[in-house]
């Protein structure tokens, strides 16, 4: 990928459903080279533009971290079988006190009590796992290569979801949501197509959605294609009478992907996203050293990631690095 290609997807990144003219102003380049350029990239993996559906808002389930210590030589393959669940979201091999960390979706505290008791001891390899409740998300971002365009980034934003708790999906959601998972610049003509509704009410369903928050589309890039060659899951233990406070102070910063308050092993689970192990220094001395409520700090560089947002790595990293 060259400096266009990475611009072209850091604006899609922004916003994956811009038209090709709004990506070409932001780029700087023509619509038709920006059309043609983002196709490639689509069509070699080097990037994906999907529909990310909100699993709480729409009543799918809610998250769950799992962070699993294992036996010598044994993780990869526990990490994989993990991956291929249709519950999991996430899945990274990484280094520190854990060896895989997995976030599951649960309908049910009884669902996941057979997960943890039932199925989990049946994966070879597992000693230990430690399992965090998600209390709250506080930052779950797909922008992280925004930097790449400068001030233009903020001509792609995308208007933000309400705040309230979604609105129950029904029988054509469902069905426009898995077009859209499939490609997610899908125009309302052909999900109307594709459902025999009209159009304006594919647009109308799909607005909604993103409207209320159950519905965001989401590029997914290989970080190393854009630069960014760090990823790193921290857990911080913090004053709890000061955990939103410092929430908000971390959800600020562009290169923290993603944060949640949890229970169990760390009362925020975050996850960033560098260049370089120098930034890296500079987030933990700066950034977290600044914050006067953080106590304690772990941190665990992500080796591989098997899996992000439902999809496995191979559905949007490049055929060569499969």
């Amino acid at each position: 990928m060259d400096d266009l290609d990475r611009r072209i997807a850091a604006a899609l990144q922004v916003n994956g459903r811009a038209t090709w003219r709004q990506v070409a102003r932001a780029v700087g380049s023509s619509e038709s080279t920006v059309a043609r350029r983002a196709q490639q990239l689509i069509d070699a993996g080097f990037m994906r533009v999907t529909a990310v559906a909100d699993p709480m808002r729409c009543g799918f389930g809610y998250p769950v971290l799992v962070q699993l210590k294992c036996e010598v030589g044994t993780a990869e393959n526990a990490a994989e079988l993990l991956a291929a669940r249709a519950d999991v979201r996430f899945a990274a091999l990484v280094t520190g006190a854990f060896d895989v960390v997995v976030e599951l979706i649960v309908p049910s505290r009884r669902r996941l009590a057979r997960i943890l008791l039932e199925e989990l001891p049946e994966i070879r390899g597992i000693t230990q796992t430690t399992t965090e409740s998600v209390l709250r998300n506080f930052k779950t971002a797909y922008d992280w290569s925004r930097d790449l365009l400068g001030a233009t980034a903020a001509e792609l934003e995308q208007a933000p979801a309400a705040d309230d708790d979604g609105v129950a999906p029904n029988a054509v959601d469902l069905q426009l949501l898995q077009l859209l998972v499939e490609d997610g610049r899908r125009s309302f003509s052909q999900l109307a197509g594709a459902l025999e509704i009209s159009e304006s009410m594919a647009r109308r369903r799909v607005e909604a959605l993103a409207a209320s928050g159950c519905l965001r589309f989401a590029t997914f890039v290989d970080p190393h294609r854009l630069g960014y060659d760090v990823e790193v899951l921290i857990w911080l233990r913090v004053d709890l009478a000061r955990l939103e406070e410092t929430a908000l102070a971390l959800s600020a910063r562009p290169e923290v992907r993603y944060l949640s308050a949890t229970s169990g092993f760390s009362d925020l689970t975050c996850e960033v996203i560098l260049r370089s192990q120098d930034e890296l220094y500079a987030f933990s001395t700066a950034t977290l050293g600044s914050l006067p409520a953080v106590r304690e700090v772990d941190f665990a560089l992500e080796l591989a990631t098997l899996k992000r947002g439902f999809f496995r790595a191979g559905d949007y990293v490049s055929k060569e690095e499969r």
